[in-house]
C-alpha cells in the first residue's frame, strides 16, 4: 500500500500587524525629518542629548585627528571606544551619507529588539505565574496575569522607544547613545531567551561602550542559572554557583578579547585611560544632566577623591541588596538596574532614560500599586520643558546662573529615583498580595495594616 505524496510544506510568515507598520513608520519618519532639518546641527550642541561621551561633535574631531594620522586618545576630547570610532569611519570613508542611514538603522533593531524583550518577558511571566499559582492565595486570583492582558505590551514597548520624543532627538543629534541602548536591549533579550554566549557578548559589549552596565552581569547569571536549574536558585547550591561563574567567566573573556581587539588599531592601551578612566573619574565638569559637575565644582580639591568614590559607588552599590531581595525575579532586577545606571553615571543624557522607560509597559500590572505616579510624570515634564529654557538664560541672557540649571537636573534624577523606588515597592506588594490575598488578615480575623517606616 503506497503512501500519498505529502504536500509541500512550505513557510508560514506572520504578516505585520498595522500597528506595528504605522509604529515603525511614524518612528523613521520623525528621525528622518529631525535629521534633514537645520534642527540637526541645533541638537547635536544639547547637551541634554549629547555628553562629552556620547557627543557626534567631539565623534567628528575624533575622526578628523584620525583622518590626519593623530591618534584622537592623544588629547582631552574624544572618549567614545575605538571599535566605535573605527566603525564610523570606515563608514564614513565609503559615504558619508551612510552615517544618518546607521543611526537610524540602530534605532529601528533598538525598537526591534525592545518589542522581543516585551514578548519573551511576558511569556516567562506567564510560565512563572503557572509554576507558582498553587503558592498564591484563592483570594488572589483577580490578581493573575492573563495572554489577553499581556497581549499588547510588546507593541507599547515598542512605541514607548520609537515614538518617544528622547530618543528621536537623540537619534537626530547623532547621539552614541542609541548604540548603547542597542547592546543593552540585545543584553536584555539574550538574557530572557536563556542564551549564555550571547548574553555574555551583549553584556560585555555594553561594559566596553561604558563600565557601569559590569553589574547587568549578576541578574543575567543568576537568570541564566535560574532556567538551568528548572526555575530553582540559590546561592547555596553549588550547580547554581557553577552557572554563576560559567556565565561571569564567559563575560570578561568576551571584555577581554573586545580590549584585545581594541588594541589593534593605535598600538596601545591609552583608550582605556581616554574612555573608562575618563568616565570614572569624571574630570570634565561641563554641564550636563548628572549629579557630578555642579557637586565638584563647589568641592574643595582635597576632597574630590573621597566624594568621588561615594558618587560612583552609588551606581553599583545596590545591586548586591537587590539581588539578595530579587533573587526569585532577576529579570526585574535586571530591569531596575538599567533604570539605577541611568541615574548615577557621571555623564547621562535623556537617551539613557529612554531606553528604561520603554522597558516599563512589561511592568503595568504594577502601575495600580504606585503612588507617585503623577508626580513623577509632572516632575518629568518640567526636566524636559525647563533645562533648555534655564540654560538659555543663563548662558546666553546672563539672567540665570548654574543654581538654576542645576535645580532642573537634580529634579531630573529625583524623578527617575522616585519612579524607580515606586515600581520597587509595587512590585513587592504585589507579590505580598499575591501570596497573602488582596486583604490580608490577621488571625482574630482583623485587617493587617501596612506601615512603612
Amino acid at each position: 500500500m503506497s503512501a500519498e505524496p505529502r504536500a509541500e510544506q512550505r513557510p508560514q510568515f506572520r504578516p505585520v500587524p498595522k500597528a506595528l507598520k504605522y509604529i515603525f513608520g511614524l518612528g523613521l519618519g520623525a528621525r528622518a525629518v529631525l535629521m534633514s532639518s537645520h534642527l540637526a546641527g541645533w541638537l547635536q550642541d544639547r547637551l541634554e542629548l549629547a555628553s562629552p561621551v556620547t557627543s557626534w561633535t567631539r565623534m567628528t574631531e575624533g575622526l578628523s585627528l584620525l583622518d590626519h594620522g593623530i591618534s584622537p586618545y592623544e588629547g582631552d576630547m574624544f572618549h567614545e571606544t575605538p571599535l566605535v570610532l573605527m566603525l564610523l569611519y570606515c563608514l564614513s570613508k565609503i559615504w558619508g551619507g551612510l552615517i544618518p542611514i546607521f543611526f537610524l538603522l540602530v534605532d529601528l533593531v533598538t525598537g526591534c529588539l525592545v518589542h522581543e524583550v516585551g514578548t519573551n518577558v511576558c511569556r516567562h511571566l506567564l510560565e512563572k505565574q503557572g509554576r507558582h499559582v498553587k503558592f498564591y492565595s484563592t483570594d488572589s486570583l483577580s490578581l493573575l496575569l492573563t495572554g489577553k492582558q499581556l497581549n499588547s505590551v510588546p507593541r507599547l514597548m515598542l512605541g514607548a522607544y520609537l515614538l518617544n520624543p528622547l530618543t528621536i532627538a537623540s537619534c537626530a543629534a547623532y547621539s552614541t547613545t542609541g548604540l548603547h541602548s542597542l547592546v543593552i536591549a540585545g543584553a536584555l533579550l539574550a538574557a530572557v531567551q536563556g542564551n549564555r554566549l550571547l548574553a555574555t557578548l551583549a553584556t560585555a559589549v555594553a561594559s566596553y561602550q561604558c563600565v557601569y552596565p559590569e553589574i547587568f552581569i549578576i541578574p543575567v547569571a543568576m537568570y541564566i542559572a535560574q532556567l538551568e536549574q528548572g526555575g530553582r536558585f540559590s546561592f547555596r547550591d553549588p550547580d547554581s554557583r557553577l552557572s554563576l561563574l560559567q556565565t561571569a567567566g564567559g563575560h570578561f573573556a568576551w571584555l577581554g578579547f573586545l580590549w584585545a581587539l581594541s588594541f589593534l588599531p593605535f598600538g596601545s592601551m591609552d583608550w582605556l585611560y581616554s574612555t573608562r578612566g575618563f568616565v570614572m573619574l569624571a574630570p570634565d565638569l561641563t554641564p550636563n544632566m548628572g549629579l557630578f559637575w555642579y557637586f565638584f565644582t563647589e568641592m574643595f580639591e582635597h576632597f574630590r577623591i573621597f566624594f568621588l568614590c561615594v558618587f560612583q559607588l552609588n551606581a553599583v552599590f545596590y545591586v548586591i541588596p537587590l539581588a539578595v531581595k530579587l533573587r526569585d525575579h532577576p529579570m526585574f532586577h535586571l530591569h531596575l538596574l538599567v533604570g539605577l545606571t541611568a541615574v548615577f553615571k557621571s555623564y547621562p543624557t535623556f537617551g539613557d532614560a529612554a531606553l528604561f522607560l520603554s522597558l516599563l509597559p512589561v511592568w503595568g500590572h504594577c502601575f495600580k500599586y504606585m503612588r507617585n505616579l503623577f508626580l513623577v510624570v509632572c516632575m518629568w515634564l518640567y526636566s524636559i520643558v525647563l533645562a533648555p529654557v534655564l540654560w538659555h538664560l543663563w548662558i546666553y541672557y546672563g539672567s540665570a546662573n548654574a543654581n538654576f540649571f542645576y535645580a532642573v537636573t537634580l529634579a531630573y534624577a529625583t524623578a527617575q529615583i522616585f519612579l524607580l523606588t515606586d515600581l520597587l515597592y509595587a512590585f513587592l506588594r504585589r507579590e505580598f498580595h499575591l501570596r497573602h490575598g488582596p486583604a490580608p488578615k490577621e488571625g482574630q480575623g482583623m485587617p493587617i495594616l501596612m506601615n512603612l517606616k
